[in-house]
């Protein structure tokens, strides 16, 4: 494996980024912790034959959540997001990240799952209806209601709007990779509270540890 020297080298490196979307995903750090360590367990037992590990853990990991999304909407309730703070960060810098995070975890489980498909991971929405099994039609639906509902309550654009979101109306129709909203503040925010959020599971070693247990358990029962 080129990039990685082993198999904990690549958990070392990767874990926290895949952790920090997972709970994009999710709203939970409990099931953000249990779906990465599933994965990461199923990419142990593939090592050898794993070309691009990190994909397959991300993949994975998503595909998880979109099985599970219809189970979800039948149990889904708010709450309290609890997450690590990185070292250094500063009291604005964490009020602007747990804003954005907590804001996310309020949104329906489908409608957070498509946002962070499109905006996050960069798939077209031809892609996030195969994955999901909806319509096209129902991607761009569920994407316009998560994105209104977000910057209202972030306070990045007015509560009055016109007709559509252009931004979701122009990838509509594009079936190839790429979201279009790189430059877009809802994004920006996104992915800056993601970041930070990584920040915090790269400093905090109590997930790291309950993988490894978990991963040591597995040699052993091999």
């Amino acid at each position: 494996m080129p990039d990685y020297a082993d198999f904990d080298d690549f958990v070392v490196r990767t874990r926290s980024t895949t952790l920090a979307r997972a709970v994009l995903y999710c709203g939970r750090r409990a099931d953000a912790e249990d779906a990465v360590q599933e994965a990461y367990l199923a990419a142990y037992l593939r090592w050898p034959e794993l070309r691009e590990p990190r994909a397959w853990v991300e993949t994975t990991v998503r595909r998880r959540f979109a099985r599970d999304a219809g189970r979800w909407r039948l149990r889904w309730q708010r709450s309290e997001l609890e997450v690590p703070a990185p070292a250094g960060s500063t009291p604005e810098e964490e009020a602007a990240a747990v804003g954005v995070l907590r804001t996310v975890a309020l949104l329906p489980p489908r409608q957070r799952q498509v946002l962070v498909m499109v905006c996050l991971e960069g798939l077209s929405y031809r892609q996030v209806a195969e994955e999901v099994g909806i319509s096209v039609g129902a991607v761009g639906a569920n994407l316009a209601k998560a994105r209104e509902k977000l910057t209202v309550l972030l306070g990045l654009t007015p509560t009055t709007r016109d007709a559509g979101d252009p931004l979701v109306a122009a990838v509509l129709a594009r079936t190839g990779p790429g979201s279009g909203f790189d430059d877009d503040p809802l994004t920006v925010a996104l992915r800056r509270a993601e970041q930070w959020l990584a920040r915090g599971f790269d400093a905090d070693q109590g997930s790291l540890r309950r993988l490894r247990a978990a991963l040591f358990r597995e040699e052993g029962d091999r």
